[in-house]
């Protein structure tokens, strides 16, 4: 004897429906983002992705990076997922001639590299507070040994 359960897989068998989906991939859900935006030899880990910033914080972006004279090159911005810190580190190792690395925004993330690394506020709070861009410059300056 048929149960009505079984019935049902049988009747949406025949007509070709699943009733039953397979699991996705459990190690997407692992996988983190994190946005680049390179100037020179400058680069800016944020939080959200450049070109989804407004005017005036891209042109803040732009003054800070330009503040250090290291923004002569080429304007690259990207997404990079990764799982592990070691797959970050490897990923920002790809950037060629850093000289300074600037994180805004929270992060959560050993840094292990040759360059300096800079953790800063998040664009919205320095644009708001003159006291964190005063703050900020002074750790650029220390870290590139700006007089």
């Amino acid at each position: 004897m048929l149960t009505p359960e079984i019935k049902t897989n049988l009747i949406l068998k025949e007509i070709g429906i699943k009733r039953y989906s397979l699991r996705t991939n459990s190690d997407q859900s692992l996988q983190k983002k994190l946005h680049l935006y390179q100037k020179g030899n400058i680069l800016a880990l944020l939080e959200n992705p450049f070109r989804d910033f407004n005017d005036q914080y891209k042109d803040l972006l732009r003054a800070i990076i330009s503040s250090t004279n290291l923004d002569k090159g080429k304007e690259i911005n990207k997404t990079i997922t990764y799982c592990s810190n070691n797959e970050l580190v490897e990923e920002i190792k790809d950037f060629e001639k850093l000289k300074l690395i600037i994180f805004f925004g929270k992060n959560s993330f050993e840094y292990n590299l040759d360059c300096p690394f800079i953790k800063a506020p998040s664009l919205n709070n320095l644009a708001n507070d003159k006291n964190l861009k005063k703050n900020l410059w002074l750790d650029i300056k220390q870290n590139l040994k700006i007089d």
